[in-house]
């Protein structure tokens, strides 16, 4: 399968999970080309209405939301992304739903006060305000979930920026189709949106990009985030940066814990715990009963495989967790008590360890494998976060009703907080590792005239 992006004339063969990909991937001059085709639309794109990429984004999820369209997508990318169908399906369609007119119109209103100000000036109590774009906006996408494709390349529609997006090699496919999917609806989207792929091992091919740009929004790992933060100083290019962040769960109170379990399942098996909102461990009150959750835990996953299997598409993924599940055994089990509940294949495995892991033992935690940790007071929770997490933080998924506990967490960095089962669905306004992309993919200005 051939994968023809906006630019790009060098062919590179790619195999994933028995998929063969043939992707255009874009040269330094192509890319220097597309970029200043791109330029040189930025008044062309400031003056499209906000209505009009409303109801583009709109139609474009109503399209996907479809389940013939979506189906002629669902085989490729479940392959690519080694989910099963029928959870690639949920996950789209709970990310694309985002992209309808009601939830479009409230995140803008929540972001921004208003749905005029980025079309224009809006009364004051000093006079107007109005939001401007940023300009040409360079979108690096990671591979590990696809849900922050559509919210990328939505928020810079939205902002009326003229945008470039790298898609993953080890995700291609997905940026490509929705880019497509929108050029069906409106085909002057070219003008303001730009698909590439290139050899990200290239000396110097990043900076060719980011430094002809106004402003860069990463996605992805801890490394490529350090690379791309420097050359965007070295170029005074803004950047809005995302990524290599670790979730969790803390149930502290529960009148059910039968149904709570569920909820936490449900958190861990989107995304394939791949996504930075993912939960990696779980801490449960010792007041309760922690293995009844965790025998409860395990369960739920069991039964969520019937609905939304695992799928084996890698031999490794397999070896791999299996091997992971004996490691912790053996390496925890020498000190504390140590309980493992897991299917006899690789489908789930939780883990309770009377101790808390080590941070580098949670980079195991891929594929519904978590850990539960008992805790006796609460402090305990915010010692081993503050000293293992705080450079990571994002999603906590809560169960209780302890304000003091969920204020000493934010102020650690914890930037979202949701009940069990929702970590993966904020609402529309919510912000994004503690900031709203909105807001930085513009700028405003104060008229006092």
């Amino acid at each position: 399968m051939r994968i023809e992006y906006s630019t790009g004339s060098n062919i590179i063969k790619k195999k994933i999970n028995g998929l063969e990909l043939e992707l255009a991937a874009a040269a330094e001059t192509e890319l220097a080309e597309e970029i200043a085709r791109l330029n040189l639309n930025k008044k062309k794109v400031h003056d499209i209405t906000l209505e009009e990429t409303v109801s583009i984004l709109d139609r474009c999820a109503k399209l996907w939301l479809d389940g013939n369209y979506m189906a002629n997508h669902l085989d490729i990318l479940s392959r690519i992304v080694n989910q099963s169908p029928e959870l690639v399906k949920m996950e789209l369609q709970g990310s694309l739903s985002m992209l309808l007119r009601e939830n479009t119109e409230k995140m803008i209103k929540e972001e921004l006060g208003s749905l005029q100000v980025l079309d224009s000036w809006v009364k004051t109590g000093y006079g107007y305000v109005q939001r401007q774009p940023r300009g040409t906006v360079f979108h690096n996408i990671s591979g590990n979930a696809f849900v922050v494709i559509p919210v990328s390349l939505s928020t810079g529609l939205l902002t009326k920026n003229c945008n470039i997006v790298k898609v993953s090699g080890d995700e291609p496919y997905f940026a490509y189709a929705f880019y497509k999917s929108l050029c069906e609806i409106d085909e002057s989207i070219a003008d303001r949106l730009s698909v590439v792929y290139f050899d990200s091992s290239q000396s110097g091919i990043y900076e060719a990009v980011i430094k002809n740009c106004n402003s860069v929004i990463h996605w992805g790992g801890e490394q490529s985030g350090k690379s791309i933060a420097e050359i965007c100083a070295a170029h005074g290019v803004d950047l809005i940066s995302h990524g290599a962040k670790i979730s969790f769960e803390v149930i502290d109170e529960t009148e059910d814990l039968q149904e709570t379990a569920r909820e936490t399942a449900t958190d861990i098996i989107l995304w394939e715990q791949k996504a930075c909102l993912s939960p990696r461990i779980v801490f449960v009150n010792k007041e309760l009963d922690v293995m009844k959750f965790s025998q409860a835990l395990a369960s739920s996953l069991n039964s969520l495989a019937s609905a939304f299997p695992k799928a084996y598409l890698s031999p490794w993924n397999s070896v791999k967790t299996i091997q992971d599940r004996q490691y912790c055994l053996l390496k925890y089990g020498l000190k504390n008590k140590v309980e493992v509940f897991s299917s006899f294949n690789a489908d789930y495995t939780v883990i309770l360890n009377s101790d808390m892991p080590d941070k580098e033992d949670m980079d195991k935690c891929f594929y519904r494998f978590v850990f539960v940790c008992p805790y006796q007071n609460i402090s305990e929770v915010y010692n081993y976060v503050e000293g293992n997490l705080r450079s990571y933080l994002q999603t906590m998924g809560y169960c209780g009703t302890n304000e003091n506990f969920l204020e000493d967490m934010s102020r650690l960095g914890v930037s979202i907080i949701t009940r069990p089962g929702k970590m993966s669905m904020h609402r529309p306004g919510t912000s994004h590792d503690g900031i709203f992309n909105l807001q930085e993919m513009t700028y405003a200005v104060s008229r006092q005239l």
